[in-house]
């Protein structure tokens, strides 16, 4: 289906039988730059939909496989996708706690450089930048 004039308008949906050997799910981005008064998608936004792309394969079910323009992310569940923030290529014996608490619920905790509280979450696979009620939650467990 194809969406046009900020999703008011669309061409109808056009389902047909295809034949192929897996299934799989195709999205293809083309952005209105006209409407966000731009002439191309600078290195910022280019950067934020690397990150949702990571944020997605983290975020899923481990038998997802996530392609960023047709290459395949090498993050195959949310502690390896932790462990890009933690830089434990460069930093191996990093400390760090992974609890995987329930089928909603998955914890990596770690220390941090320069000792401040830092923290990336999600919620419905939606990075929550400020963190929230979910956040708050966990940090006065570890607290008390």
């Amino acid at each position: 289906m194809e969406w046009t004039d900020n999703m008011h308008n669309n061409n109808g949906h056009n389902i047909k039988q295809v034949n192929v050997k897996k299934d799989y799910t195709k999205i293809t981005f083309y952005p209105d730059l006209k409407r966000f008064n731009m002439t191309c998608l600078d290195d910022d936004i280019i950067s934020l939909f690397y990150k949702r792309v990571y944020d997605i394969a983290g975020c899923t079910n481990k038998k997802l496989k996530v392609y960023l323009n047709n290459e395949l992310i090498k993050v195959k569940d949310f502690k390896e996708y932790s462990e890009l923030y933690l830089n434990t290529k460069d930093n191996p014996d990093i400390p760090r706690l992974h609890k995987i608490v329930n089928d909603r619920w998955e914890i990596v905790l770690s220390t941090s450089p320069d000792g401040s509280f830092h923290q990336v979450s999600f919620v419905n696979s939606i990075c929550t930048t400020k963190g929230g009620i979910h956040v708050d939650k966990i940090v006065g467990i570890i607290v008390d």
